[in-house]
């Protein structure tokens, strides 16, 4: 079966909607065993209390919950840790900000169960956003291709045993999800028809933030891992796609302006060594 793996630092506002999803999950056969291990590092907030007090819940599901409080903050080092007590050589790796839809899990096992390498995940859903801007920026960030089409993985990914042997332990840098999909060629990914909702930072400020830390990763990533560049599929820079940003003028300008100013500030960073482990958001 499944060993679910969370990575969680501080986030006591989010873990139990992420593990009462779990809990909800349907069509799961009887006796089914997954486990649930709650990797949380360097918190000092109430977010392993709190995962704890899931325990009977999940349970009653028939999941097996582990809570790891591991001193050091450092989501590789989470999922190392996470990985070392996990039973099963299939894994799910899930943000502690993600709320699965009740049929995910199912779903990725069944895909998951090929005699083949397999890397899968669900349909990325974005739910309302409180702030216009990140309204605007997840119209056209949703519209493009890899989005849209393909299976970026973002938040939520998973891999049977045989694909889970392509690497050893996570490396200390900061993409975990590029890095593991890179593993895998385009048609060794597959995606669920359930979905998972992934939410988007509020504000003009986070959305930076957080795309200044993923093309950080992206970069790091090309230099450190230059092999793995082959199996990228994230073309999304084509003329027609360039045209259908005219459609949404507030929006095309709102994402432009993001990536604009989210890109100068990573080559910044990059300039300085100023690489260091920190929250996605």
């Amino acid at each position: 079966m499944l060993s679910v793996i969370v990575p969680s630092n501080n986030e006591e506002s989010c873990i139990q909607n992420c593990l009462d999803a779990i809990v909800a999950q349907t069509d799961l056969p009887d006796g089914h065993g997954i486990q649930v291990i709650v990797a949380a590092n360097g918190c000092t907030d109430q977010t392993v209390s709190l995962a704890q007090a899931k325990e009977v819940a999940l349970k009653e599901a028939g999941f097996d919950l582990l809570v790891l409080d591991i001193p050091v903050g450092n989501k590789m080092n989470a999922l190392n840790e996470g990985d070392a007590v996990a039973r099963h050589a299939t894994r799910v790796y899930l943000d502690a900000d993600i709320v699965i839809s009740p049929r995910v899990l199912t779903e990725l096992s069944d895909l998951l169960a090929a005699d083949k390498p397999v890397y899968a995940s669900g349909a990325v859903r974005v739910p309302r956003s409180k702030s216009i801007i990140s309204r605007a920026y997840a119209k056209v960030w949703t519209s493009l291709p890899f989005v849209r089409d393909g299976v970026p993985g973002i938040g939520l990914y998973a891999v049977n045993g045989l694909g889970r042997a392509r690497w050893a332990e996570f490396p200390k840098i900061y993409g975990d999800d590029r890095f593991v999909r890179l593993q895998f060629k385009p048609h060794e990914r597959l995606k669920t028809n359930a979905t998972y909702d992934w939410p988007l930072p509020e504000g003009f400020a986070n959305l930076v933030h957080v795309r200044h830390r993923w093309r950080e990763g992206n970069v790091e990533l090309a230099e450190a891992f230059p092999e793995l560049e082959d199996n990228d599929s994230e073309f999304n820079k084509s003329f027609g796609n360039m045209l259908r940003l005219l459609k949404t003028p507030f929006s095309s300008a709102v994402f432009v302006t993001v990536y604009l100013v989210s890109n100068a500030r990573a080559r910044r960073s990059k300039a300085s060594g100023g690489f260091v482990w920190r929250r996605g958001r």
